[in-house]
């Protein structure tokens, strides 16, 4: 069972999916990245490879103002559907796309935080980040959440979790 950490709907349980393509955050990471990133007051945060939402139900849950999920899988979206309607209180928008894809339409939406954790085997940081950079606001903050590899050029943090990595990547202002 998927809970959230902490804000004003710590404890709520999430519904989720189990099967080989859906890898939630686990809870210590997600605690991690969320006292990294925290204050979420006000923040657009962006969720992409979303699978049940669980990084942008914590975000709303700690304040963020409005959080847009995008999920290609359909039946995972299912899911991430049935999720959104335990917070019908919240500014939240679905889309049933590949993040790339997503990414490369919208032009004219910037968010604080872009969270992203794809399948491991599926996106390097990079590329991703090169793709994101046009949706951050100024000082806006990519975090990737990836297996364990070396990178090409020095992020502003990575924080390491066993054999996974958390990257955070900060737009220029």
């Amino acid at each position: 069972m998927i809970s959230l950490i902490s804000g004003k709907y710590k404890g709520k349980k999430l519904y989720h999916f189990s099967n080989i393509y859906v890898r939630p955050t686990q809870a210590k990471i997600r605690k991690s990245i969320f006292q990294i990133l925290e204050p979420f007051n006000g923040m657009e945060v962006l969720d992409l490879y979303a699978g049940v939402g669980t990084l942008g139900f914590e975000s709303l849950s700690r304040g963020a103002s409005r959080a847009v999920f995008v999920e290609k899988n359909q039946h995972v979206y299912k899911i991430l559907e049935k999720n959104t309607a335990l917070f019908p209180n919240e500014k939240m928008r679905l889309h049933l796309s590949d993040a790339v894809q997503f990414i490369s339409r919208i032009h004219n939406e910037r968010f604080d935080i872009i969270f992203a954790d794809p399948p491991y085997t599926m996106t390097n940081f990079q590329h991703l980040k090169e793709k994101v950079q046009s949706c951050l606001k100024p000082d806006g903050i990519f975090c990737m959440e990836m297996k364990k590899q070396d990178l090409d050029e020095s992020p502003h943090r990575v924080k390491y979790y066993g054999n996974t990595q958390v990257v955070f990547w900060k737009a220029i202002a």
